[in-house]
């Protein structure tokens, strides 16, 4: 029988939707006495999902509302530090998954990145282990000037080449879907790639990776998508290459 070699899943977020009211109510229930809303309630459903996941992540787009409203100017951390707790009560130092400051304030200047990356900070000093910043477009210099950092991973939803380009400028793990993989190949020639993250990859997916670096410097990415309770599960069932 062929041996296979594991390789490991990472979460960049995940997608929700609407909970019934019977699941809300026994979720409300169940934490009778304790703080939390239907932002609370998501991020706890979604890493409860992710319990065989080897690099977790809370939150995702939905994250949007209450990462704007902890970065404004003095805004109160009650919230987010009650999320974190929440979220650490299933799974020690998380990776949290948000948008980035350009998705919260339109055209955001210097102070208002600043001010994100203090929020990003705070979360960190609170027991988040790193945040997993979701572009939707490309990013901006500024923010990748005044955000990136070792426990910051930019993660792009809609890749283009140029976005890969600016994104490879600032950090060395990379997250692709398979199809990029041959667009990923061609660039690194030019920028240092230290870990191919493939999405929601198979194993032949996953061999082609191992073409571009060495097995140990490649892992299956997800983003999970909402109404689908058995993602990070099949994900991971699936992440392996025979040997």
């Amino acid at each position: 029988m062929a041996k296979r070699l594991t390789i490991p899943v990472r979460s960049l977020g995940s997608e929700v939707d609407t909970p019934s009211v019977t699941d809300l109510a026994a979720w409300a229930q169940a934490r009778a006495g304790q703080s939390g809303d239907l932002v609370t309630y998501h991020l706890m459903k979604t890493v409860e999902a992710q319990k065989e996941v080897h690099t977790p992540a809370a939150g995702g787009w939905f994250y949007h509302e209450r990462a704007r409203a902890a970065s404004l100017p003095d805004a109160p951390a009650d919230d987010i530090l009650d999320d974190i707790q929440a979220v650490s009560g299933i799974r020690k130092n998380c990776w949290w998954s948000l948008p980035p400051a350009a998705a919260l304030f339109s055209d955001p200047d210097e102070d208002q990145i600043l001010i994100f990356r203090q929020f990003l900070r705070m979360m960190r000093d609170a027991g988040v282990f790193g945040h997993v910043i979701l572009l939707e477009n490309d990013p901006t210099p500024l923010e990748l000037e005044l955000i990136s950092g070792r426990r910051i991973f930019w993660h792009l939803m809609n890749p283009t080449e140029r976005a890969l380009e600016k994104v490879l400028e600032v950090q060395r793990d990379i997250a692709v879907v398979p199809e990029l993989l041959p667009l990923l190949s061609d660039l690194m020639g030019s920028y240092t790639v230290r870990k191919i993250i493939v999405i929601d990859g198979g194993e032949a997916d996953l061999r082609a990776a191992m073409e571009l670096v060495d097995s140990d410097s490649i892992m299956t990415g997800g983003y999970a998508p909402a109404g689908e309770p058995s993602y990070w599960d099949e994900l991971v069932e699936g992440s392996f290459i025979r040997r």
